[in-house]
C-alpha cells in the first residue's frame, strides 16, 4: 500500500525522501481494499450513536479529515450524496443496515479529497 506512495527502505539511510504524484497513488486510494475497510470502520464509528443527526455527523466527519467545519454547501452535497448512496445500494435512508456502506461511500470519498492527500 505505501510503497505507491514513496515509503523509504526501512534499512537504508536516506537524506531525503523522493517526491511523486502518480495515477498510481490515486488508483491505491480509490481500489485498495486497505482504504475501502478503513472507510467501513470510520463508517461504524460515525453511525455509532444512533440518536446523531446526519448533518451531526457529516460535521465530524470533515472536522476528523479536514481540521475544519464543512461549508453549507459541503454539507448539502455529502446529505445529497449519503442519501443517493443508501438508495443506490437498495436501502432507506431512515432506518436500513444499507446505510454503513452509504456513509464508507463518503468516508471513501473525503480520503479521495485533494484536501485529504495534500497537505498545504
Amino acid at each position: 500500500f505505501l510503497t505507491a506512495f514513496d515509503m523509504p527502505v526501512p534499512f537504508q539511510a536516506m537524506g531525503r525522501r523522493n517526491v511523486t504524484n502518480v495515477p498510481a497513488q490515486a488508483l491505491v486510494l480509490m481500489n485498495d481494499p486497505f482504504v475501502a475497510e478503513q472507510a467501513t470502520l470510520w463508517a461504524r464509528r460515525v453511525l455509532a450513536d444512533a440518536s446523531t443527526a446526519p448533518e451531526t455527523r457529516i460535521a465530524g466527519m470533515y472536522r476528523d479529515a479536514f481540521a475544519r467545519d464543512p461549508t453549507n454547501d459541503e454539507l448539502a452535497a455529502a446529505r445529497a450524496f449519503v442519501e443517493t448512496q443508501t438508495a443506490a445500494h437498495g436501502g432507506s435512508f431512515a432506518s436500513d443496515q444499507r446505510q454503513e456502506t452509504a456513509w464508507a461511500d463518503l468516508a471513501h470519498a473525503l480520503f479521495n479529497a485533494k484536501e485529504f492527500i495534500f497537505v498545504p
